[in-house]
């Protein structure tokens, strides 16, 4: 069984999971075994040493990551959903809109750039050659 006291170095291992394993279904007792403490106590001691629960952690995390793919990617706003590591595209559309502001489909729509295609490939490509 775990010990009841959460290192700092067990904390930063945690948050440092999260960070890679966001897309992951990680639970708060797979997270609370990496800091080497009992649940509960991961869940306060986490929250003291970075201002967040590790749930509200994981989901900035997703979020975040959710933000880059639907700005740098074309793809489905239901692939980023999944790639992310929600299983409901309901719950990832109202969990974004209350983080943004704005759905999915209008943060896009506002932050995409448009890709830059050269000329010589337009013409190379034209379909009336």
């Amino acid at each position: 069984m775990a010990s009841d006291t959460a290192t700092p170095a067990g904390l930063h291992a945690a948050r440092a999971r999260i960070e890679r394993e966001y897309a992951c279904d990680l639970t708060i007792a797979e997270l609370a075994a990496t800091a080497h403490c009992s649940a509960f106590h991961f869940i306060r001691s986490f929250k003291d040493a970075f201002g967040l629960t590790p749930g509200r952690d994981l989901r900035r995390r997703r979020l975040e990551r959710a933000r880059e793919l639907l700005t740098t990617t074309p793809m489905p706003i239901t692939e980023v959903c999944e790639a992310v590591g929600y299983g409901s595209l309901g719950t990832f559309s109202r969990e974004f809109r209350r983080e943004s502001g704005e759905s999915p489909t209008a943060f896009r729509r506002r932050t995409r750039k448009p890709v830059y295609v050269p000329g010589c490939f337009v013409r190379m490509y034209r379909a009336d050659r």
